[in-house]
């Protein structure tokens, strides 16, 4: 789980395909605690911002956005931010055609979806290369190359504007090995217990392998709070701080 000295080189974007596309509601219901929490807080910061700078009608950018089914970020914002405007982006293909198909009966114009993948540095182009109000993503951006990392950022921080805001679901790990051991323990422990209600797993220890065999083949970057921080503060941002986290689960704020 640890770091790997500037050599990670992102996510497999291939790895987020077919059945994990057609299933992908009841695996991060069983992946991810407290995941409506994240949510709730993260529509609470956007509606916040707005009343403090008088934003009727935000621009939102959602990376890493999915495929728009019900738990996903990109439908609660659209639901809990009313008057907004939304691109979704996602690195699959397959995430953004179920993106555009899922939503566009239910939300019309108000949203976009395109492909786009951000370990690459042709990322922002097309109807995301412009200023956004806010730029938001969940459960994504621990596919970050080492590479990107800090480019990116700092390209987040040009493409919001004057008063943007950025918020970001990350996944971390903890600089001491006992704690991050812990932490990622009872990550595991909560899909196991769901797995194991549903009948699904019975061993804890098989369990734990086979998850973190699929982990490795999806190439997630494990960085440290401090770490991820760091990168964002360098971007240019006025301030920038953790303001929620569970166990692995962290949601960051920037402001310009």
């Amino acid at each position: 789980m640890s770091t790997n000295n500037g050599s990670h080189t992102g996510g497999d974007k291939n790895f987020w395909r077919n059945k994990r596309v057609d299933n992908y509601d009841a695996i991060q219901t069983i992946l991810s605690e407290k995941k409506a929490v994240e949510q709730e807080n993260i529509a609470r910061i956007i509606n916040y911002f707005c009343d403090l700078y008088q934003i009727d009608n935000p621009s939102i950018l959602d990376i890493g956005c999915g495929p728009g089914t019900p738990i996903t970020l990109t439908r609660y914002i659209l639901e809990k931010v009313p008057e907004c405007s939304l691109v979704g982006a996602d690195g699959s293909e397959e995430m953004i055609a179920k993106f555009n198909d899922t939503l566009s009966s239910a939300y019309g114009g108000r949203f976009s979806g395109l492909v786009s993948d951000f370990n690459s540095d042709r990322f922002w182009e097309h109807e995301i290369n412009r200023k956004f109000d806010f730029v938001i993503s969940s459960s994504a951006l621990h596919y970050l190359s080492d590479q990107r990392r800090k480019p990116f950022f700092r390209e987040v921080y040009e493409h919001l504007s004057d008063r943007g805001v950025f918020i970001a679901g990350i996944g971390l790990r903890a600089d001491n090995h006992t704690i991050e051991e812990m932490e990622q323990t009872f990550r595991f422990e909560f899909t196991f217990n769901k797995m194991k209600e549903a009948g699904r797993a019975t061993n804890f220890t098989d369990f734990r392998h086979s998850a973190e065999t699929k982990e490795a083949q999806a190439k997630i970057n494990w960085q440290s709070s401090d770490v991820w921080l760091s990168s964002i503060r360098d971007a240019g941002f006025s301030g920038a701080e953790i303001v929620w986290q569970v166990w692995v689960r962290s949601i960051f704020l920037a402001v310009k």
